[in-house]
């Protein structure tokens, strides 16, 4: 129970307060990204020059949770 216990508590306690924080963070990142488009649409900008400005001033551009979970993987088992 000793060596369960640390990770039980992990688990339940701190996981999902981080999970809950990184959350808070993406959503306080889109609400930005709304509200600066908002902006852009309200001044009458072309909407290429709109999308083109959202892209360029897109704090997650390159950021995917794909490339922010893979872990170094060496050779596959199997044949060869």
């Amino acid at each position: 129970m000793r060596t369960a216990r640390p990770f039980l508590k992990f688990l339940f306690f701190h996981l999902p307060r981080i999970l809950f924080q990184v959350a808070g963070l993406f959503r306080v990142i889109n609400r930005g990204k709304r509200a600066f488009r908002k902006g852009l649409e309200s001044e009458d900008l072309p909407k290429e020059l709109v999308e083109e400005l959202l892209g360029e001033f897109d704090p997650l551009e390159g950021f995917g949770l794909r490339e922010v979970l893979s872990f170094p993987r060496g050779r596959k088992r199997g044949r060869g």
